[in-house]
């Protein structure tokens, strides 16, 4: 069994979302952590990089900010990780 950890963030540093510290905290437990990071304008790529993991894979995304109503948008950058398990960079 492999267990996979996965979130989808953007605009980390910009509004204090403590993205670094939850990552360190499950990545012990992972075989594989995926992180969808959408078009921040913060350095939240940068700071992700920075955990420097083997365990970790960036998905880098631009967001369609049209599709926020509902959530939409959020489904589908959740979508986007999902489709990442288990493949390999």
């Amino acid at each position: 069994m492999q267990v996979t950890g996965f979130t989808i963030i953007r605009n980390a540093i910009k509004y204090d979302y403590p993205v670094l510290e939850a990552i360190q905290s499950i990545l012990p437990i992972c075989d594989e952590f995926i992180v969808g990071v959408g078009n921040s304008d913060d350095g939240t790529l940068e700071l992700i990089r920075l955990i420097g993991s083997p365990k970790i894979k960036i998905i880098e995304s631009v967001w369609d900010d049209a599709k926020r109503e509902g959530g939409l948008v959020l489904s589908i950058e959740t979508n986007k990780v999902f489709d990442a398990i288990g493949k390999e960079s």
